[in-house]
């Protein structure tokens, strides 16, 4: 059986946030399993945007075929049905699969030849408004549009984002299937010793983009009452700015008393986050709603002790081993930031657990679920 993967968001930019890297982990994961015939496909407008050298670094080395279209910008593609019109997807990539799975919604194409699979994050845009970029909202609705007249088969990143499915679309539930992805397990691990030149001391750690459902404005007022009681503690976030709507995290900057111990990192690459994972206090990540939450995971691969909120998702990825707190409540995340530091005991048991808990995802067990979502995708009429 061949099975067409499609690559965009995986060589589409060159620093990788949620989407791009679980499309490059997964994919990396079923190219070392060698089940089924795989291609690849991607977009490079003009060979502009420097997609094919980011392809050649991260697949050459598994002999896979690499489909690149050339004559079709992939942002115009992802936004205008007409397009299609005149070529189906197979006849711009130059491909023929049984099977092709597409990494985001925003990637299916509205006329294809062979069965259609798409992983689908979130539909926070739906369930949350105001919490994503307008932008990235109006982008995912006509998303959501080909999937409700398409409709494919679909795998998704949670139970909660199954139910979000149900609720939006008219998906029936037999043609979704929960696959939980896991963080880059080659990156993620506990590296005391790692230095970093971003941070000295004991500090509170954020990893995130900079995005009002973050709730980043929520961290920064909840140390600022930790803070208080303990002098030497500092904060340190990392991300970068991906919304021009941040006056709430601004104004929280500026009004913190604490003003002088808070370290905006900006990006962080990937070396660099496991050390800053790996050496901190605690990882807070009091998020308003997540389609899954890979920082979660990628904290306690490292051994850090995660404060996460009890809604949406996190809780299926956290397990047993967070604490979770209102993401209103920033007197409640203060308490637990508090605890801690002061409980040893509670540090200790939370970062066991937490290795633990990270045992439950892999990207391995993600890829083999993955090739019987194809077999049970190609078998139906």
């Amino acid at each position: 059986m061949k099975i067409i993967l499609e690559a965009q968001h995986a060589v589409g930019h060159p620093q990788l946030r949620g989407v791009g890297m679980y499309s490059l982990n997964l994919i990396e994961a079923l190219l070392r399993r060698k089940a089924f015939d795989y291609e690849l496909t991607y977009f490079d407008y003009k060979n502009e945007a420097g997609n094919r050298e980011r392809a050649v670094k991260y697949f050459s080395g598994y002999g896979v075929p690499m489909n690149e279209c050339n004559t079709l910008d992939y942002r115009t593609a992802s936004r205008e049905d007409s397009v299609f019109s005149r070529k189906d997807y197979n006849e711009y990539t130059k491909t023929e699969g049984d099977v092709y799975h597409f990494m985001c919604p925003v990637s299916i194409p509205a006329k294809l030849r062979g069965k259609m699979a798409v992983t689908v994050h979130d539909v926070l845009w739906e369930s949350f408004p105001g919490m994503v970029p307008p932008h990235t909202g109006e982008l995912h609705k006509t998303a959501l549009k080909r999937i409700s007249r398409i409709k494919p088969f679909i795998i998704a990143d949670s139970e909660y984002t199954r139910r979000d499915l149900l609720e939006y679309t008219n998906i029936p539930d037999s043609s979704i299937q929960v696959i939980y992805p896991s963080c880059d397990e080659k990156k993620m691990y506990p590296d005391k010793d790692g230095v970093t030149n971003i941070v000295s001391g004991e500090y509170f750690l954020f990893v995130g983009a900079f995005e009002r459902r973050k709730n980043i404005a929520g961290v920064i007022k909840a140390f600022d009452i930790a803070a208080d009681r303990f002098r030497d503690v500092k904060l340190v976030i990392a991300g970068k700015k991906v919304w021009d709507s941040t006056k709430d995290i601004e104004d929280a900057l500026n009004t913190s008393r604490n003003k002088d111990r808070i370290i905006l990192a900006g990006y962080v690459d990937t070396d660099a986050k496991r050390r800053l994972y790996s050496n901190a206090l605690c990882f807070l990540f009091p998020s308003m709603c997540e389609g899954f939450g890979i920082p979660v995971l990628e904290a306690m691969a490292c051994g850090c002790p995660v404060i996460t909120s009890g809604n949406t998702s996190l809780p299926e990825v956290g397990g047993d081993a967070a604490l979770y707190v209102d993401a209103h409540n920033t007197e409640q995340l203060a308490y637990e930031m508090e605890r801690v530091i002061t409980d040893n005991t509670l540090r200790s048991d939370m970062i066991k657990k937490g290795i633990a808990n990270k045992g439950r995802f892999s990207w391995d067990m993600a890829a083999e679920q993955t090739e019987n979502f194809y077999r049970k995708v190609s078998e139906q009429q």
